[in-house]
């Protein structure tokens, strides 16, 4: 019995350790994707765009520089989703928000481009084991 309660919380001490360095929030492993993906208008500086209301921002993961009007952002979201939903969902509402598509790359990690004016947005999606991962930069083109 104690070589059991043992190994039980030695596997415990292993796994918090594992857990420990990740970033995402761990309920979201556990949590459903939508079987919609509903937008939540986001404005960063005089840039404009969608994402799915049920991914939040993570400010300590994120960056943003703003200089004379100038915006320059790096922004990480944490969601549910899958990566078909989310090209599914940029290509209805960057249209609807006046972005053109410049680049769509799949692979085991999808790029999104888009542009509107000098103005260029890309969307990186990754799957992880917690949800997934949507990495935005604002830069101009």
């Amino acid at each position: 019995m104690m070589k059991i309660s043992r190994y039980i919380f030695s596997l415990l001490v292993i796994l918090g350790f594992i857990t420990a360095g990740c970033n995402i929030n761990a309920q979201n492993a556990f949590s459903k994707e939508p079987v919609k993906l509903q937008p939540f208008t986001e404005r960063v500086g005089d840039y404009v765009f969608s994402v799915p209301s049920n991914f939040s921002r993570k400010d300590d993961l994120s960056m943003l520089y703003e200089n004379k009007g100038i915006v320059r952002a790096y922004l990480v979201y944490i969601g549910k989703a899958s990566t078909q939903k989310l090209v599914n969902f940029f290509e209805k509402y960057m249209k609807k928000n006046g972005w053109s598509k410049e680049l769509f790359v799949a692979g085991k990690d999808t790029v999104l481009a888009y542009s509107r004016g000098k103005q260029l947005i890309v969307f990186k999606i990754q799957q992880t084991f917690n949800g997934t991962v949507l990495k935005v930069l604002l830069t101009t083109n």
